[in-house]
């Protein structure tokens, strides 16, 4: 195992030196190591992963400020927005119909989870690093995500994340 490696390393050593050499000469080369490593951490840091869990507290907040009720989370509907989140992440869609022709209401229903009332779905994708980049996303949309999540008659919701991915799901209540 330690040989596997150890050319492995070699390999990707060489790899990330080379456009270093034609890019930078010879004295780029020799900082190349430092070099890679500095590069690979900054792409690392900059790509941070959302979660339900932030994504709750951001928009609990923003509904807090508009003097709405906190959220709830449903697990049901949280079910139903992780395997669309998921089918997004895994299809490359960012839309409110599923890669098998599903809609939210579809899903919610699938999840067992049939909406007493009004329901609404949020979605997001590539270019959202981050929970906050999801939410601010959304509270600037002018496709009714804002008003989704300032909807003070909404009590319940469940949230997905996959990747850049985010899905948000809101409902009055269950039957």
């Amino acid at each position: 195992m330690r040989t596997k490696n150890s050319r492995i390393r070699r390999v990707c050593a060489a790899a990330c030196t080379v456009p270093l050499l034609v890019l930078g000469g010879a004295v780029t080369a020799i900082a190349a190591p430092a070099a890679a490593t500095a590069t690979t951490a900054s792409v690392t840091r900059s790509v941070q992963q959302s979660s339900p869990e932030e994504i709750l507290t951001l928009v609990n907040t923003e509904r807090k400020n508009a003097g709405c009720e906190p959220l709830t989370v449903d697990p049901r509907l949280a079910a139903a927005a992780q395997a669309h989140a998921d089918d997004m992440a895994a299809n490359n869609l960012t839309a409110h119909t599923g890669s098998d022709g599903s809609s939210y209401l579809a899903r919610m229903e699938k999840a067992g989870y049939s909406p007493a009332g009004p329901s609404s779905e949020n979605v997001s994708g590539p270019g959202h690093d981050s929970s906050k980049s999801h939410v601010d996303g959304w509270m600037v949309s002018t496709k009714g995500h804002r008003a989704a999540i300032l909807n003070c008659e909404y009590k319940q919701t469940g949230i997905g994340t996959s990747g850049q991915y985010a899905v948000e799901l809101f409902a009055v209540q269950s039957r």
